[in-house]
């Protein structure tokens, strides 16, 4: 009984080791690639007057902390830190805009240089936007992880036709909760956020005379 008793002693010594390293944090960063989520059915065709070539350029960062996305606090104690598209989340989200178009739209659209908002003589719009916030974090217990997600960006849509432009504040967020923790479910999650992100955006604005205006605008 004795033998037995030190035996089972030595295996929860052994588990919670196990446990204790596996719940510490390092300070490393993960760096994540989200991306467009593929579209679920066929795009449906569009008339020809809704047709329209759009370039995307890339966005501006207007968060204060530019660093990173957020971090995952770990059960106990430490941090890792969470960073996407190698840091550089202007170009990052204007891609994201991008694949989304080209994946769920029938308007030609393409990528844009640089972060001018001057329309390009080759587009019927040009598309960018500025990062007001955007932030990953997750924080584990015992046996669980949550994790949180929220964007929120200012849209600018240059039109060619009248040098109007269309200006939109949208944002997006979404929540999940994990047993085992994997990096990979913060970059689903973050795919997930971003794509209702842009379907709001693309949702809100309607095409008329090869230009965007705002759906409620557009209302007779």
């Amino acid at each position: 009984m004795k033998t037995r008793s030190k035996d089972v002693r030595l295996l929860l010594s052994i588990i919670s080791i196990l446990v204790f390293t596996g719940c510490q944090g390092t300070g490393q960063t993960v760096n994540f690639n989200p991306h467009a989520l593929s579209s679920p059915s066929p795009k449906t065709p569009v008339v020809d007057e809704e047709s329209l070539t759009i370039v995307v350029k890339p966005f501006q960062d207007a968060r204060p902390h530019q660093e990173r996305l957020g971090s995952r606090t770990h059960l106990w104690g430490g941090v890792t830190h969470f960073n996407a598209w190698n840091g550089n989340i202007s170009e990052g989200m204007a891609t994201l805009a991008l694949d989304y178009l080209q994946q769920h739209k029938q308007w030609q659209a393409s990528q844009g240089t640089d972060s001018s908002t001057q329309t390009s003589p080759a587009s019927d719009v040009t598309l960018t936007g500025t990062i007001l916030s955007l932030n990953a974090n997750a924080k584990s217990g015992f046996g669980f992880t949550d994790i949180t997600i929220d964007m929120r960006v200012r849209f600018e849509a240059r039109n060619k036709v009248d040098g109007s432009t269309v200006r939109m504040v949208l944002g997006a967020k979404g929540s999940d909760t994990v047993a085992i923790f994997s990096p990979q479910d913060v970059e689903e999650l973050l795919n997930l956020v971003s794509y209702d992100l842009y379907q709001q955006l693309f949702q809100d604005l309607a095409v008329k005379n090869k230009a965007f205006h705002l759906q409620s605008a557009s209302r007779p």
